[in-house]
């Protein structure tokens, strides 16, 4: 792991050229903790890119009373790079991602301009008394690694070069980034039965459902279509009382309008919700 993770910052040192001069706003950062129960919270960290992007480098650093478990590339916009990477150190709460699109001889395009979660922070919650997680972004030596976006640019007759922006240039453009706090979902049991919309809505390929049970329940959670029929059963079985979120992915169906409904032996709600590809 050491050794591939030397090769992703020797490849982003070799794309980076000293020109910071690019138009537009870049961002990078987590705008929510999702509560997957059994102490465990998850965190998806969202870009805003204005260009093509060749390459990320991610340095960052998270507050005390949490192990992170993983880094979760499945259903990001990032899914489908040749190289995902993710040092974690968590004796120094620490983790740097390092991303490559193209590591194959077959094709692979550059992560296209937009918005969207990158990749998924996994972490055990170790501290139950912690109530909010700190994100930073950090930078490191030897090896040296800075929150890095890499583009192409192309001369006028098509020639491309490369170009970086990072978190901290005294010129051009930089990729907005503060120190993020984010509260975590508190362990009270709820006083009353609630489903919640659906998020992100409207989503593709996957999105999180949220319940609050105040009491042990038997759940069944299903996803109809317009026509009213049951397409997928995402829960059927007992469940704890506390908050809980369940994802679905929805690669698999056409887009549209699509309907989720809880049920248990005291509660039953119905919520709408769309499929956009």
């Amino acid at each position: 792991m050491t050794k591939r993770f030397h090769l992703i910052a020797i490849i982003i040192v070799i794309l980076t050229i000293p020109s910071l001069v690019f138009a537009g706003a870049h961002s990078f950062g987590a705008t929510k903790v999702i509560d997957k129960g059994d102490n465990q919270i998850v965190v998806p960290l969202e870009i805003t890119n204005r260009a093509n992007l060749t390459a990320l480098d991610i340095p960052l650093s998270f507050s005390e009373g949490v192990t992170l478990e993983e880094v979760n590339f499945e259903n990001t916009r990032v899914d489908y790079f040749d190289l995902k990477i993710a040092n974690i150190n968590n004796e120094e709460n620490t983790v740097i991602i390092g991303l490559l699109p193209q590591m194959s001889p077959v094709h692979k395009p550059d992560l296209k301009a937009g918005s969207g979660v990158i990749a998924n922070l996994v972490f055990k919650v170790t501290d139950p008394d912690i109530t909010e997680i700190t994100i930073e972004a950090i930078s490191t030596v030897n090896p040296n690694h800075q929150l890095t976006f890499v583009y192409h640019e192309f001369d006028a007759d098509g020639t491309p070069s490369s170009n970086a922006i990072t978190n901290s240039s005294d010129k051009g453009e930089v990729v907005e980034f503060e120190s993020i706090t984010l509260q975590v979902a508190s362990k009270e049991i709820p006083d009353n039965y609630a489903l919640m919309q659906n998020y992100p809505n409207p989503f593709n390929p996957a999105t999180d459902i949220a319940f609050a049970l105040p009491e042990a329940a038997h759940v069944k959670l299903s996803i109809y279509n317009v026509l009213g029929q049951e397409v997928t059963i995402l829960q059927d079985d007992m469940m704890e009382a506390g908050q809980h979120v369940i994802n679905w992915d929805a690669r698999d169906r056409a887009s549209g309008i699509y309907f989720y409904r809880i049920s248990t032996d005291n509660f039953n709600e119905t919520k709408k919700m769309m499929l956009l590809k």
